[in-house]
């Protein structure tokens, strides 16, 4: 298949270095004219949408700046182009409802890519959690914003700027799609969120939500990118023990009854990166695929909601 990337940071230019090492398709980048290098991955690069209605391609990768994501798919989706759009979808609704009319007519795939849903640690809770009573949830994703992207100034980046689609709640909503996916849709979400250092020019580094889940399980989730102990788990109490999964550290432990263990994977980043991509080739075309534009939409108003924004 032909496709185009528009955005290769840090995050496109992973999924690239992963497409080229693993898969066949045939791959273009879309390059404006301050793009003032070539890319370093022997890309083919296009500087204009003449040149990408040429092309034709059949896939979107969008991974630019958070607040470009929903301009730049409704161009593609008016091509018609398939969409793997980085999380999260956008930073505001505008133009969601005619992303969502114009895939619909054009019976395309759109896809946000929260790839935790493929981290082995989760795929490990989601199997074990499966016949629990679950009590109490605790999540925590902690880090350090200058050490996201090496070499390059952190305050200059979206992550730390507003208007780009930036901070700790869109950032790291990735734990928002996670505890969906383990505990069922999310509700009642309340908490505090705000700018507690330098870390970022305008916009929150750190978020405390409590929240339930539709079948009343309470979960308490702190988030920042602003601290120097880099953490990223999940703390579950069930009926009879407890089990915590973390991500960082690829382990999950778990005690049940008088029964204790623990488990350690092995998997690199780019193994769930990978395989995020193949469940996306395989489901281009599932209107059921996880993460499809009626499921992320909706987890986006709820963080809006959250942050009184739209």
């Amino acid at each position: 298949m032909r496709i185009i990337f528009f955005g290769l940071g840090s995050i496109g230019a992973r999924h690239a270095r992963i497409l080229k090492e693993h898969f066949s398709h045939e791959m273009y980048a879309f390059r404006s004219a301050k793009d003032a290098l070539p890319n370093d991955l022997g890309i083919a690069e296009v500087s204009n949408w003449e040149e990408v209605e040429k092309i034709k391609p059949e896939i979107a990768l969008i991974a630019n700046p958070t607040s470009m994501h929903i301009e730049t798919a409704l161009k593609c989706a008016r091509l018609g182009m398939h969409l793997f759009i980085e999380k999260p979808l956008s930073n505001s609704v505008d133009g969601v409802a005619e992303l969502v009319q114009l895939c619909r007519e054009k019976n395309l795939t759109c896809y946000t890519a929260y790839c935790l849903r493929f981290h082995p640690v989760i795929n490990e809770l989601k199997e074990y959690l499966r016949d629990k009573k679950i009590l109490h949830v605790r999540a925590i994703v902690s880090s350090y914003l200058p050490n996201w992207r090496p070499g390059t100034d952190y305050k200059k980046s979206y992550s730390a700027n507003a208007a780009q689609g930036g901070g700790v709640l869109l950032d790291l909503s990735h734990e928002f799609d996670y505890l969906e996916y383990l505990f069922g849709v999310l509700q009642d979400m309340k908490g505090w969120y705000g700018r507690v250092s330098n870390m970022t020019v305008d916009v929150e580094d750190a978020a405390d939500v409590l929240m339930k889940t539709a079948s009343g399980v309470p979960i308490n989730l702190h988030m920042n990118f602003m601290s120097r102990l880099e953490e990223r788990k999940v703390i579950i109490d069930f009926e009879g023990g407890y089990v915590i999964g973390d991500i960082r550290n690829n382990r999950v432990e778990w005690m049940d009854g008088d029964k204790k263990e623990e488990k350690t994977f092995t998997t690199t980043r780019d193994e769930y990166f990978k395989e995020q991509l193949e469940y996306f080739f395989a489901n281009i075309g599932n209107a059921k695929i996880m993460n499809n534009l009626a499921e992320s939409s909706a987890l986006l108003n709820k963080i809006l909601d959250f942050k009184k924004v739209k």
